[in-house]
């Protein structure tokens, strides 16, 4: 009878340990298929124009070579600062704004001071005055320095490398122009339905001015949902002898005088509070110092 007791106490925790044992190989099984699941199918942010605050949104892997998209690292200037570039239709430009201390071929540009502005020598100048800005926002340069000596053209592609790295140039006011119609071609670029409406989809998606009820399409509203584009416009403002419009206005230089009595260049600007592009008819004065974006060959 004991014997038979002994028996049964035995089979009893052979069969406990073999549940244990099962349920501990179902979790480890249940862990592994966790560990290898890639939430949302594996779509890493940055490979779409728009996602992410800053340019790119970090490191793509998508394999995507056609339609618009982010180039993370698509270009390196003279310094051997690197940048993101954005393909919209059939232009690739820069992504972020020219910071550059050199020309291509080594040559140093001046760094301008406070108070100094000229129409004829070549300056940058940092945004606010503060070279804490720089590695953010660029460097604010006058025409001179943009151009490195090449004269206005209105041609597209434009063919001046002026300031740009190699392999890049200087937009014209055609190249704007071109890239404007395609963005203002593509409904999911577009505010309320009207092309005009784009400069909320071109701008970065922080440090605008903000903007209340009424703004709706301008880059000041919400500016979060800012940048579907990818292109990045950062509000750097501008400087005339002064420093101006730091968190209102993106300036941009093309190769394109359109006044010669006044020497005024056709400049796009966008406006914290403007759902339209403006400046490529009005333009900018040649010593004024803004931002540039170049364009691949």
């Amino acid at each position: 009878m004991r014997k038979l007791v002994l028996k049964g106490l035995s089979l009893l925790i052979s069969l406990a340990l073999l549940t244990v044992s099962c349920h501990k190989e179902d979790l480890t099984n249940n862990q592994n298929n966790t560990d290898t699941e890639v939430p949302g199918g594996g779509e890493n942010p940055g490979d779409n124009p728009g996602e992410g605050d800053e340019p790119g949104g970090g490191e793509g892997g998508g394999e995507e070579e056609t339609g618009d998209h982010i180039v993370p690292n698509g270009v390196t200037d003279a310094d051997g600062n690197q940048y993101a570039t954005v393909v919209l239709g059939n232009q690739e430009w820069m992504a972020e704004n020219l910071r550059t201390t050199h020309y291509a071929d080594g040559t140093a540009i001046p760094m301008g001071m406070n108070g100094q502005w000229s129409d004829t020598d070549p300056y940058r100048y940092a945004p606010a005055g503060d070279e804490a800005n720089v590695e953010l926002w660029g460097y604010l340069y006058n025409w001179p320095a943009v151009m490195h000596g090449s004269a206005s053209t209105t041609a597209n592609p434009s063919g001046v490398q002026g300031i740009c790295p190699t392999g890049w140039h200087v937009p014209s006011k055609a190249e704007w122009e071109q890239l404007f119609n395609y963005v203002g071609s593509q409904s999911q670029y577009v505010c309320d339905g009207n092309p005009a409406h784009i400069v909320k989809s071109l701008c970065v998606a922080k440090d605008w001015e903000s903007a209340g009820t009424g703004f709706e399409c301008c880059p000041g509203w919400e500016s979060w949902s800012n940048n579907a584009t990818g292109f990045s416009a950062y509000p750097c403002g501008t400087y005339n002898g002064n420093y101006m419009d730091q968190n209102l206005g993106a300036h941009y230089w093309s190769t394109t005088m359109i006044n010669v009595n006044y020497k005024l260049i056709a400049a796009p600007r966008f406006y914290c509070f403007s759902p339209d592009i403006s400046g490529l008819t009005a333009g900018g004065q040649v010593g004024t110092a803004i931002s540039l974006r170049c364009v691949k060959d």
